[in-house]
């Protein structure tokens, strides 16, 4: 019982965490207003994905949903 509550909160945290995704490269970037690091890296992210289709959206609506879906990374420099 205690496995289904610790399911339903980290499913919880993944709707509430918002990223911006570029459909393009496959990669996300975590939006953080709280963190000086993580703005400086939205910050990058946007620089480097101009042009390029991107959007914010939940964490949990990237996760492929079928096997031959492709993946989206973490965006890192």
């Amino acid at each position: 019982m205690m496995k289904l509550a610790l399911n339903e909160s980290t499913n919880n945290n993944l709707k509430k965490t918002r990223v911006r995704a570029c459909f393009d490269c496959h990669v996300y970037c975590v939006i953080n207003v709280n963190n000086y690091k993580a703005i400086q890296l939205l910050q990058q992210f946007e620089k480097t994905h101009r042009g390029h289709r991107t959007q914010i959206v939940n964490l949990d609506e990237l996760k492929p949903k079928s096997p031959t879906d492709i993946g989206y990374n973490v965006y890192q420099t």
